[in-house]
């Protein structure tokens, strides 16, 4: 298999996770806009600058992979216009969709979506791949990324049923832990302020919010099954939403237990010596609505263990839990 090429589009911290644990079973490339990060420069990746947003770059440096993996998007953090967000997120996954049907030795590929694509408001029961598109049921901030997502599922999907012969498909992620995480997420801020002592500030207006979330060495996995079942099957049709999974842990938590959780696991962990405390920000804005996690909404996951033989994912108060005790062997190396 390591024969086989796998190409992974957009070199962040999902594109560069994903680089270093595929790379043990296929022969990995990957490609972005930008010089490929120091983080796998020591892992003998190959690497190629290419704009997705431009269809005969993409299909002239991609034209020899197996599967390709779209991992590029323009998140909460980094839209610095809505043209970007359409050239990157829209523009960006239809060229490589194109770039897919049109080239004979892609079997296939898979996007990275996420669970967003529900909304995180007014929620309620199992949340299976066909449980709608609601991306107004999202804060006003974060509209043009639910939307940006929902698209993208929709043009993968499109293309899942244009074309027999090949998959598209997309899994539906939740937020994702891990050691490396970027501080603008609220788990990886509220880590990172835990082990330095401070207090840990959720906004009052949406403490009570719950997440989906899912650990890397989940995703990691998980790709490398629906890679295994693109090159080794043939194309049929599963469920009504085909070849679209949810990959997040079923129950989720609020942010204020998120941050509770993580203040127990530093105490923990640090034998006491490390004390971080709650500290409630409140802007005077309205409270978001937490029914949601009221109504005990709950991610449906048995497609993905029913078509690609993933059992059971870890929970996220034990990947924290992990994620700390890691952080903390590396500050008693560095003091040490």
């Amino acid at each position: 298999m390591k024969s086989t090429k796998i190409a992974i589009v957009g070199c962040g911290f999902l594109g560069t996770s994903l680089a270093k644990y595929l790379k043990d079973f296929f022969s990995v490339t990957t490609f972005d806009v930008f010089p490929q990060p120091k983080l796998l420069q020591n892992y003998n990746i190959e690497h190629e600058i290419c704009d997705i947003t431009n269809f005969i770059q993409l299909q002239e440096s991609i034209n020899t992979t197996s599967v390709i993996i779209h991992t590029v998007a323009t998140n909460l953090a980094n839209i610095p216009s809505n043209s970007l967000a359409y050239d990157v997120n829209i523009k960006g996954i239809q060229n490589v969709c194109e770039t897919v049907s049109k080239n004979e030795s892609i079997r296939g590929m898979i996007l990275c979506s996420s669970w967003h694509v529900y909304g995180d408001q007014d929620i309620s029961g199992d949340i299976n791949e066909d449980y709608g598109y609601r991306p107004d049921k999202v804060e006003e901030r974060a509209k043009i990324y639910a939307l940006s997502k929902v698209i993208q599922d929709c043009i993968v999907r499109f293309f899942d049923k244009k074309q027999d012969e090949k998959i598209f498909g997309a899994f539906r992620l939740g937020t994702i832990l891990d050691y490396n995480m970027r501080n603008d997420t609220a788990a990886g801020k509220f880590i990172t302020k835990a082990l330095a002592g401070d207090d840990i500030t959720p906004y009052k207006h949406s403490m009570n919010k719950p997440m989906f979330f899912v650990s890397m060495n989940d995703v990691c996995k998980s790709f490398k099954s629906f890679i295994d079942y693109i090159l080794t099957k043939e194309k049929k049709n599963i469920a009504d939403v085909d070849h679209i999974f949810n990959l997040a842990y079923p129950t989720p938590v609020k942010i204020i237990d998120l941050a509770n959780s993580i203040i127990d696991s530093v105490k923990k962990n640090s034998n006491g010596k490390i004390l971080p405390k709650l500290s409630i920000v409140d802007l005077g804005i309205e409270e978001t609505d937490s029914q949601i996690y009221e109504k005990s909404a709950q991610i449906d996951i048995s497609k993905i263990k029913e078509c690609l033989n993933i059992s059971s994912l870890t929970k996220p108060e034990d990947v924290v839990d992990q994620i700390i005790r890691s952080r903390l062997d590396k500050m008693d190396e560095s003091n040490g």
